[in-house]
Parts: C-alpha cells; sequence; structure tokens
C-alpha cells in the first residue's frame, strides 16, 4: 500500500491516496471505537511503568523484545515509536492494520507438501528461512519451494488487552 501511494505515476498514487487506508491507521468501526475507549482510560490518570512491565511481559514478550527483554517473533520494541499512541493503539487493538516490513506473515509450502508460516528472517538463491511463531528459523532449499505467499493477517493476535482493568492498562502503556 505504501509503494502504491508513493507511485510515480501521479494518477496511481492519488487513487492510491483516496482508497487506501493511511498507513498505521485501521478502518474497523469496532478498532476505532476499541482504540476511543484506551484514549480515555489512559487520560483519566497516570500509569506506572514499573507495574506495567510485567504486563508486557505476560502478553507481549513471547515474540516482541523491549530493552533486551523477551523474543524475536515480532518486531524489537525499543526503538518503536512508544510515546506515539495513535501508532501504538492501531498495533495492538488492529495489528493486521499496518504490518512492519520484514514481518509480513508468509505461508511456504515445499514441493513434497508441507506447509510452514511465519516471516521470512533470511532468503537469497540458496535458502529461504522462515521464522515460526515459536521463534525458530527453519532453513528451507529454494528448490524445495513450492510457493511462498504473504497474507494480510498479522502473526500478532487481536484481543491482547482483555481482561486488563483501567489502571493496569495506564500502566501497560506508561
Amino acid at each position: 500500500a505504501s509503494a502504491l501511494r508513493a507511485h510515480a505515476d501521479p494518477k496511481i498514487a492519488a487513487l492510491a491516496q483516496r482508497l487506501l487506508a493511511a498507513p498505521g491507521t485501521t478502518t474497523k468501526p469496532a478498532a476505532l471505537a476499541e482504540m476511543a475507549r484506551l484514549r480515555a482510560v489512559i487520560a483519566a490518570g497516570s500509569g506506572d511503568p514499573y507495574k506495567g512491565e510485567p504486563i508486557f511481559m505476560q502478553r507481549c514478550s513471547a515474540c516482541h523484545t523491549l530493552f533486551f527483554k523477551g523474543g524475536r517473533v515480532g518486531p524489537d520494541l525499543t526503538p518503536y515509536q512508544r510515546d506515539d499512541l495513535g501508532t501504538l493503539l492501531t498495533s495492538v487493538v488492529d495489528p493486521s492494520a499496518e504490518i512492519r516490513e520484514g514481518f509480513v506473515n508468509q505461508t511456504l509450502t515445499t514441493r513434497d507438501g508441507r506447509t510452514l508460516t511465519g516471516f521470512v528472517a533470511d532468503q537469497d538463491g540458496a535458502v529461504v528461512v522462515i521464522r515460526g511463531l515459536d521463534g525458530q528459523d527453519v532453513s528451507i532449499p529454494s528448490a524445495e519451494v513450492a510457493e511462498l505467499r504473504a497474507s494480510s493477517a498479522s502473526l500478532m493476535p487481536e484481543g491482547l488487552l482483555t481482561g486488563l482493568g483501567d489502571q493496569e492498562l495506564r500502566d501497560f502503556f506508561a
């Protein structure tokens, strides 16, 4: 989508701007409502990042790293724009709205019928390396790849904030 919005042909770029959601935004009514609710909760008080850390460790660190703690399935969040609440809320509430480059969910099918899902951790003329949800890399020789197909759905599940109280949400976002 971002490539189309920046296309050299002004007609294509204008059409993409009009038809495609802006990067980091959602168009789902339920997600927009949840983001508005979360904004109100966060604005209603202050959070404690030290109390938010265990929530991150429980709900996010299996896949994401923050300050050297966590997994390596999703992007490292340390350099992420954590002070941009709009982008952060979209990423958490509707993770498929914009998937960070290099973390697009892929389905690889081998010539002998095996199927692997994850993102392409590395690829060259000889091998495709898929990193699965378990964080493990699997190398498949390129000659054995029958199909490599990108998905529009994020590996990150929706609903990661379900069950958190208002103060826990403020702590988490702090």
